[in-house]
């Protein structure tokens, strides 16, 4: 299968050379998709392992002294969870293979610094000054070739149409990189929901990235205006600034690089479609050490609603069990929610 994709927003998949990028690196698009994969198995209860703390390994003795009927119950007896069987892991190789036809260009849009001035306090984010180092943009071809006669292609590309929805492909999201679109229209979702529908079962992950407890949204300038990159990183120091009182909930929302590394778990894209459209989206865990006195994963996500509905327009907003998602408010059921994602519902108005 091959799928042209186009960048709305530059691409960042790392280099050879940290903080440079040098051409599209098939690496930052499987952890993007492997990552992904992760948060739709959590939410609908199938198995995922966390790869923070290892990932599984493929027992062949196991496998061979499986009784189970079921090909996918015999992989995860010897050892595999339901995202290793397709992403692979010790001892079991990825079901199946991504090449990347490059021809995207560096952009030289991309400022090397970005600075914010608010409250007589001046933030400034770095990115590459050459020109060669700098994040690319315009169209690139993934080619993806099944491995496993059982596995098809089109689960992957189900996947990546999710991704092009709602989120973004490749490293430093954070940072507003990586909103693509396929240059052909829609790719079909309807088999990666069908896996990820036979995967499911009752496991709980409160305070791993799932649908459970995830946020996706859309905002638009007020009054008809364009945003620029600046907005980015405006909006990123006003929602720092949110948690200003509890360094520790700051540093684990929004992510620090002093002393021990926290990833960023509120994201937000550059603008694009001619600046009138930014998304913003992240995970906040039912469970943190955290969370204090009145604190909890919804009052977190209440304080970033009411700033965004305050600031901008909410063009969107998707979360599960929450009355402020705006296409079905209060909805619990994780299928339901996922068909919504994957546009199978007949809410194409969504995207």
């Amino acid at each position: 299968m091959e799928i042209k994709l186009e960048t709305l927003t530059p691409l960042w998949t790392g280099g050879v050379e940290a903080g440079k990028v040098d051409r599209i690196h098939e690496t930052g698009i499987l952890g993007s998709l492997r990552w992904w994969f992760e948060v739709l198995v959590r939410g609908l209860g199938g198995k995922a392992c966390d790869p923070s703390k290892g990932s599984c390994g493929f027992d062949e003795a196991k496998y061979r002294k499986s009784e189970a009927e079921d090909e996918r119950q015999r992989l995860r007896d010897a050892g595999l969870c339901d995202v290793c069987q397709v992403f692979g892991a010790t001892g079991w190789r990825r079901r199946f293979q991504v090449r990347v036809v490059d021809e995207t260009q560096p952009d030289e849009s991309v400022q090397s610094t970005i600075q914010v001035k608010k409250d007589s306090h001046t933030s400034t984010w770095y990115f590459p000054q050459n020109l060669d180092d700098k994040p690319r943009s315009g169209n690139f071809t993934l080619h993806i070739q099944s491995l496993d006669r059982a596995f098809s292609p089109d689960i992957i590309a189900g996947l990546i149409q999710f991704i092009a929805d709602w989120a973004a492909l490749g490293a430093r999201a954070q940072m507003g990189f990586g909103v693509v679109k396929p240059v052909n229209g829609r790719l079909a979702t309807q088999q990666l929901c069908d896996y990820i529908v036979s995967v499911a079962g009752q496991q709980t992950y409160p305070d791993l990235p799932s649908l459970q407890n995830i946020f996706l949204a859309r905002i638009k300038p007020r009054n008809d205006g364009q945003f620029s990159d600046t907005n980015t990183f405006t909006l990123k120091y006003d929602l720092r600034r949110l948690f200003a009182n509890n360094r520790s909930l700051r540093h684990f929302m929004m992510g620090t690089v002093k002393g021990q590394r926290i990833a960023a778990k509120v994201k937000m894209s550059r603008p694009y479609n001619n600046g009138k459209e930014m998304r913003v989206w992240g995970w906040i865990p039912e469970q943190a050490s955290v969370y204090r006195d009145s604190l909890n994963r919804n009052a977190v996500v209440q304080a970033i609603h009411q700033h965004l509905q305050a600031n901008y327009e909410i063009q969107v907003w998707r979360e599960m069990n929450s009355s402020r998602y705006t296409v079905t408010p209060d909805n619990g059921n994780a299928e339901a929610f996922l068909k919504s994602l994957l546009c199978l519902k007949g809410e194409e108005n969504a995207v």
